[in-house]
């Protein structure tokens, strides 16, 4: 997996909503997971009125982990929507974070690590409910 962006390099390696600690990649995420994920389609990433399809990997009070086939640059801002139980959701992020891959077929996917600009009390409230069920 490639790190694309100089500004990685700023990034802490630990403690942070991006960061990664050593030995995590050693283990399975559904084995560090309290619960299981809950499946949310339609998921898209609105980067200058263009939304760009994604999927959603990680939420959390601090961003969002999503999985693209379209590139995007570091520190893109754009609105994350989706719905979560009949529940809508939107919010506006930045990424900070992009990683670069290939899947087993070629196609080139992008891991993208964005946090969010400003929540409200009912967004909260959201993000809190999708990752306790």
């Amino acid at each position: 997996m490639e790190v694309i962006g100089e500004a990685d390099k700023w990034l802490p390696k630990s403690g942070d909503f991006f960061a990664v600690s050593p030995g995590m990649n050693d283990v399975d995420s559904s084995e560090r997971r309290r619960v299981p994920r809950a499946m949310i389609a339609d998921t898209e990433l609105s980067v200058l009125a263009f939304p760009i399809p994604v999927r959603l990997v990680d939420i959390s009070l601090g961003g969002v982990l999503l999985e693209s086939t379209h590139a995007v640059e570091l520190g893109t801002r754009g609105t994350l929507r989706f719905n979560f139980g009949g529940v809508p959701f939107s919010a506006d992020v930045r990424v900070e974070r992009i990683d670069r891959s290939a899947s087993s077929s070629g196609v080139e996917k992008y891991s993208l690590g964005a946090a969010f600009v400003a929540l409200s009390r009912q967004d909260q409230r959201v993000i809190e409910r999708f990752s306790d069920s």
